[in-house]
């Protein structure tokens, strides 16, 4: 019973206490889903269900792999910085609040790699729907926070003196091994599979460390989640029927992440383990592309994505109360005469575990012609403010930057 409180105790310490490495607050204990787009869509706010075409779309929407022209190769690359700064706020002699006073900040670079190839066979008067293949991170566990304790009242030049620092780190993820199908089924209507094959493993584990001439011992708690696995269906709907209207849709199904864990802690020689599910939800998304003039090459684009996150499951630690989310992206991209692209977009998420906090993301791109291959260069950043309950503040500050490269043969 025991050993079953102390792992409840540390995944619900996990949940709260923290995260920059992890992107954010909420993402250290289930996950930052990590967006299914390239540079251009990026570019786009994250848009780009009714424009992602050929291989850009096998994780966005797979029917636009029916719009590949033969052969295909995409290779992406993405860099993340996120900064959480933790306050408290200094009141004046009404009780107003005269500054917010930081007491932890943390900061973190990760990286992310993504890649894919789409085959189209050249055949005549026959189904020949084109087959992609690709990798791509969907959860990223990794995590780091730090925050130090001070005694105010006993002066050490040149600082106060340490009491304890404490330490949350996550190291890991969840990565998609994806084949999809895209046809088209009529003319200029297109339909689209995806499978995404999900493997991963992840660790969290918090510590306490403690000066060498304290009378307390070092503390640490860990668990680490192996052999984890799921699989997720992807259906897609594409039309260019309409003259200046492009229509998508995506339905992506719910998937169950399973795997062993194992729980270690100082306060016992041995270890703990067992088996844990997360179920996660369902996503329904529609998007459209509008060409204003003939003569102008420009599109604007917008997508709408509904997340059903309070269906989801946790066998471990019970299930959470999480509120279903709307998110809402739009992205404008103007081509010029030498083949070059401007683009900028944006997007609104309001966060799964209180809808009443939201994350307000602008984004900016080029993508141009190089050596054969369409290069696009994409950059994201937005901030986020909530109370971690009382009068503290948590302020999340996130940057993406992504370059990727097409090249069709």
């Amino acid at each position: 019973m025991r050993s079953t409180t102390a792992v409840v105790a540390l995944l619900v310490t996990t949940l709260l206490a923290g995260s920059a490495g992890a992107f954010t607050y909420d993402g250290w204990r289930y996950g930052n889903m990590i967006p299914p787009v390239e540079a251009r869509s990026l570019a786009l706010g994250g848009s780009g269900l009714a424009s992602a075409m050929g291989v850009r779309g096998m994780w966005l929407n797979p029917s636009l792999l029916g719009k590949t022209e033969r052969a295909e190769v995409l290779l992406s690359a993405s860099l993340v910085a996120a900064e959480e700064s933790r306050d408290f706020p200094v009141h004046d002699s009404f009780d107003g609040i005269l500054v917010y006073n930081t007491y932890a900040l943390n900061t973190g670079l990760y990286d992310h790699y993504f890649g894919g190839v789409a085959y189209k066979p050249e055949v005549e008067g026959a189904w020949a729907p084109t087959v992609a293949v690709g990798y791509a991170p969907r959860l990223d566990m990794n995590y780091y926070y730090h925050v130090q304790y001070r005694d105010p009242d006993f002066q050490t030049e040149p600082d106060d003196k340490i009491i304890a620092d404490y330490f949350a780190d996550g190291d890991g993820g969840v990565n998609a091994w994806t084949v999809s199908l895209g046809q088209e089924v009529a003319e200029d209507y297109y339909i689209g599979l995806g499978i995404d094959f999900l493997r991963g493993e992840w660790t969290s584990e918090t510590r306490w460390v403690f000066p060498p001439d304290s009378d307390e011992d070092d503390e640490f708690e860990s668990v680490r989640f192996d052999d984890v696995s799921g699989t997720q269906f992807t259906l897609g709907f594409f039309t260019d029927r309409l003259h200046r209207w492009d229509f998508g849709a995506v339905f992506r199904s719910s998937f169950t992440l399973k795997g062993d864990y194992t729980m270690a802690s100082s306060e016992s020689d041995t270890t703990t383990g067992g088996r844990f599910e997360y179920k996660y939800p369902y996503s329904l998304a529609v998007g459209c592309q509008y060409h204003p003039r003939n003569m102008v090459r420009t599109t604007v684009s917008f997508d709408i994505e509904y997340s059903n996150w309070s269906s989801f499951k946790d066998n471990l630690t019970g299930d959470p109360d999480f509120d279903d989310v709307w998110i809402f992206r739009m992205g404008v991209d103007h081509g010029f005469f030498d083949n070059s692209f401007a683009r900028f977009g944006f997007s609104y998420q309001p966060a799964y575990f209180d809808d009443s906090t939201s994350r307000s993301q602008f984004s900016i791109g080029l993508g141009l012609a190089v050596l054969g291959a369409r290069v696009e260069l994409g950059a994201m950043g937005g901030v986020r403010e909530y109370s971690l309950g009382g009068t503290e503040r948590l302020r999340e500050t996130t940057s993406t930057a992504m370059l990727s490269a097409v090249y069709a043969f």
